[in-house]
């Protein structure tokens, strides 16, 4: 039997992110198929740390950017002790550090989790040289979206090899059984955003928005980690006494998301919005922001309105009322596109293709 060949994977840190809770979910996974060699920059969530499921893993102590050239140092040793095939990186400061460690005689990916001229250049011209110069041909990109590629691209203008693999979804989301209701009949209809408070989910257009709504029979409920704009939203709806409510953080969603009519999005960017693939998939219609990303992942199956009128989301909710859409065909045709692209099965199977094509140019 030949010997498993050697993945060393890197991440910032782990935790409760997309990014994180995916790299934590196809560990076992991946140590079937390779002897996995984890590298977390920072160890902070450290009941996370010692469940993980790998051959070896180490923290490089990473704690700001003046940590990024004691850590390059550390994970060259790491990678010398190893030999690992296949470095896959996830993240920014992550894929910084081990571009810059990783020698040309062994293939890197790196993976983009968001729109990187938003999420982390933000028109910082040092971050951006940063990442352009630090890309070798050895070095290969994936993207969770077209459109995190199309941005990525745009931004660094530089040709390397590259990929998109969108996410995946907890297989609860498809063992749930969904209530049968006629939504095309709602009298008064519920709600549901998920999403930590802050300026990236740009609730603050929700609550502009229902004020144009009070003669009518909605309500939403927001389920997140209150964060920066916690305090500032919170008084402007119940200035308005608006229907407005945050839930807070919760720990199954599956269970929770079955008992609202639609689900919200109004994010001013995404890099690929698991949540809105969630509601999809739990038969939930879907209120998005109309920008590329979400589009591109709900195949077009969603109501859109306009984030920079709020006017917009209320003309689109009297509209609903009125009967104009069908909002049975978009939750059924919204499970359907769940089940045919957002399974883990289906994840793994595209993840392991571009491993083995990157390993068969090395």
């Amino acid at each position: 039997m030949n010997p498993k060949k050697t993945l060393l994977l890197v991440i910032d840190e782990l935790g409760r992110g997309g990014a994180e809770i995916l790299f934590m979910d196809i560990l076992p996974e991946l140590n079937q198929e390779y002897s996995v060699i984890a590298v977390i920059l920072s160890d902070k969530f450290e009941t996370d740390f010692q469940r993980m499921v790998c051959d070896k893993k180490y923290s490089l102590g990473f704690n700001s950017k003046f940590s990024i050239i004691p850590c390059v140092q550390k994970l060259k040793k790491i990678i010398k002790r190893h030999n690992p095939s296949l470095v896959h990186s996830h993240l920014f400061y992550s894929s910084l550090i081990a571009r810059l460690a990783c020698p040309s005689n062994i293939s890197l990916i790196y993976s983009l989790h968001n729109e990187m001229s938003k999420d982390v250049f933000n028109n910082s011209k040092i971050l951006t040289l940063f990442e352009k110069y630090t890309i070798k041909k050895n070095h290969s990109v994936i993207a969770v979206t077209e459109e995190v590629l199309i941005d990525y691209r745009n931004t660094i203008r530089k040709n390397n090899r590259s990929f998109v693999l969108k996410n995946y979804i907890s297989a609860d989301f498809f063992q749930k059984e969904i209530p049968t209701k006629d939504l095309n009949q709602l009298k008064e209809i519920r709600i549901v955003a998920v999403g930590n408070i802050k300026k990236q989910k740009n609730y603050i257009y929700l609550v502009k928005a229902f004020q144009y709504l009070k003669n009518y029979p909605i309500s939403l409920d927001i389920y997140g980690i209150e964060d920066e704009d916690f305090k500032n939203l919170n008084q402007e709806i119940n200035r308005y006494k608006l229907p407005i409510v945050f839930k807070g953080p919760s720990a199954n969603i599956n269970e929770v998301l079955p008992n609202y009519d639609m689900y919200v999005m109004c994010s001013l960017y995404e890099g690929f919005g698991i949540a809105v693939v969630e509601a999809m998939a739990l038969g939930l219609p879907l209120l998005l922001s109309d920008i590329p990303v979400l589009r591109e992942v709900t195949f077009g199956n969603a109501l859109f309105f306009d984030i920079s009128n709020p006017q917009s989301f209320a003309n689109l909710m009297e509209e609903i009322f009125e009967g104009k859409y069908n909002l049975n065909k978009l939750s059924t045709e919204g499970i359907k596109i769940a089940k045919e692209n957002y399974t883990k099965g289906i994840y793994l199977k595209n993840l392991f293709t571009i491993y083995d094509d990157t390993l068969k140019i090395t």
